[in-house]
């Protein structure tokens, strides 16, 4: 009876969590086929339609996946790297783990204006480009804050996130990695081997849910999106925000589809995840 009331208890809070989650994505279906919402004008597919055959949405989920998976990819290598190498009790490495997650409380906003400060073709890094004689003026500095590809975004997210997965690879060396190094050593495996079967499959796997979600945080940020994308292509949230803001009342409503195609975005990774975790215990 205690265990079915400490489920009956956990399935409670379990729904309060997911409550908020669930009537958002409940209201956003409604208003992407015209039941509610701005602009509503009975049940229909005009708003998903218009928004599936549009190009302007898909070069926007493009925009968002590419430049998610670049950013969360070059944070992840660096997390791994800076890991493996100060991975000691030494107070150099100390020293390391601390400025490594030194900025893991700057909210995006700031790391999205922080980057705007530093890469623009009038930042700081083209002032002292000219400083030293490099280029001679602003125009000569690489174009990476409002560029179609979305190099100022990428490198700028890297550096925000860069921190949390340092962080968890952190703590996967220091309490997963010494037992089974030592076990693998102790069964016979050379120093590399066991990097290449121990120390690198535990960092992936213990990994990948915090790689999931920095893809998802990446891949749904307005703020820093807004501040450092070009006008074309846009990220998927500043689509998905301007159309809402839309002088045409009719067009508002394609911001809820647009949102469920962000949610796709974050639901076909999560599934990935599992797939992938699956995978790995059927010892594929």
């Amino acid at each position: 009876m205690r265990a079915r009331g400490r489920a009956t208890i956990g399935l409670v809070a379990g729904g309060l969590v997911a409550a908020p989650v669930l009537i958002g994505i409940a209201y956003a279906g409604l208003a992407a086929v015209g039941l509610a919402g701005v602009g509503r004008a009975g049940a229909g597919g005009g708003r998903v339609f218009r928004v599936l055959g549009d190009p302007e949405s898909w070069e926007a989920v493009w925009w968002s996946v590419r430049t998610a998976a670049a950013a969360t990819a070059i944070a992840a290598v660096a997390a791994v790297g800076v890991g493996l190498a100060f991975r000691g009790q030494a107070r150099g490495h100390r020293a390391a783990h601390l400025l490594s997650v030194l900025p893991l409380p700057i909210p995006h906003l700031v790391a999205a204006a922080a980057g705007v400060l530093l890469l623009s073709q009038s930042g700081v890094l083209a002032r002292l480009a000219y400083a030293v004689g490099l280029i001679n003026g602003p125009a000569q500095m690489p174009l990476v804050v409002g560029d179609p590809a979305g190099v100022g975004f990428v490198l700028t997210l890297a550096w925000k996130e860069f921190p949390f997965l340092a962080l968890v690879t952190f703590s996967l060396l220091a309490t997963r990695g010494p037992a089974m190094e030592e076990a693998a050593r102790t069964l016979g495996a050379t120093p590399r081997q066991t990097f290449r079967r121990v120390t690198m499959p535990m960092l992936s796997r213990g990994l990948l849910p915090a790689i999931i979600v920095v893809f998802i945080v990446i891949a749904g940020s307005y703020e820093a999106g807004a501040l450092l994308s070009g006008s074309h292509p846009q990220p998927l949230p500043v689509l998905t925000y301007e159309r809402y803001l839309d002088v045409d009342l009719s067009r508002r409503g394609d911001a809820y589809a647009l949102t469920l195609l962000g949610l796709v975005i974050g639901v076909t990774a999560v599934a990935l995840h599992e797939w992938a975790r699956a995978w790995s215990d059927d010892g594929g």
